[in-house]
């Protein structure tokens, strides 16, 4: 960050998926140099009260096409944003286009947000960009991504969707949630949710069989006194199968990301 070509944002390619020797990339998204690109573009401007940086949050496959949620940084103290949005490709990732239909403001519960298809509807977790905040849900038909005003809100009783209307959204996960990232396991025929929790200095784990709760309490996959200033923990799509939950979890320093992989036993009962 800072320098000569910082980039806010890059894209890679893989076809790996035989991941217990590590995840191997294929290609990158590239500009005519040959180097990789930024995707969504990020202003860098250092001022505190501009465009500083876009960050992507989620990503999923929609009507053949490709989406990233992102949210857009004005300053990293007190992690204040402009808005989130999402931006598309329609040819497999090379190029991108913003989404100007979907627009987060900067106070929104979605402003960051984990993605997953299952049924007909693109499921999403949402928390207001930052790590010390529960997290929300909602859902809106794959053919209605870009559509905001028909996205549906799991409402604050519990009970019911409540379509276009975003304040109607209640509390899934009450506690801090940082960087989630949530999957539907086959095998074991449960949703799991896994997320940087601040409080426990841990990368947590928690499982349900409806996305829209009771969630099991907190397992731990990961912690900082083992991996310090650990933070992030995105789910490979190969651990919506099987027995192993993979992710991707990073450390502050040395400022880089690993593939982490844990064995799913027998979870039982809450």
């Amino acid at each position: 960050p800072n320098g000569g070509s910082w980039r806010s944002n890059v894209l890679a390619f893989s076809n790996d998926n035989q991941l217990d020797d590590g995840l191997t990339f294929s290609s990158m998204a590239t500009d005519n140099a040959g180097n990789a690109r930024e995707i969504v573009p990020g202003g860098k401007d250092q001022s505190g009260n501009g465009n500083l940086t876009s960050i992507p949050s989620a990503a999923i496959r929609a009507n053949g096409a490709d989406y990233v949620h992102y949210f857009n940084i004005r300053n990293w103290t007190g992690w204040i944003t402009n808005h989130s949005g999402l931006f598309k490709s329609v040819d497999n990732g090379q190029t991108w286009k913003k989404c100007e239909t979907v627009l987060f403001s900067a106070n929104s519960n979605f402003g960051m947000a984990g993605y997953f298809k299952k049924d007909g509807y693109v499921y999403m977790m949402g928390t207001h960009a930052g790590r010390n905040n529960p997290a929300y849900l909602a859902r809106f038909k794959e053919a209605d991504i870009e559509n905001q005003s028909q996205y549906e809100y799991w409402n604050s009783s519990g009970n019911q969707w409540i379509t276009g209307n975003e304040s109607a959204a209640g509390i899934l996960i009450n506690e801090k949630v940082g960087e989630l990232s949530f999957v539907y396991n086959t095998k074991h025929k449960k949703w799991i949710l896994t997320y940087f929790s601040e409080d426990r200095y841990n990368i947590t784990m928690r499982t349900a069989e409806n996305i829209t709760g009771p969630w099991s309490n907190p397992y731990e996959l990961a912690v900082g006194t083992v991996y310090p200033q650990l933070y992030g923990s995105y789910l490979h799509p190969l651990s919506a199968t099987g027995d192993h939950l993979y992710f991707l979890m990073s450390m502050w320093m040395p400022y880089n990301v690993f593939l982490m992989k844990a064995e799913l036993a027998d979870m039982g009962d809450f």
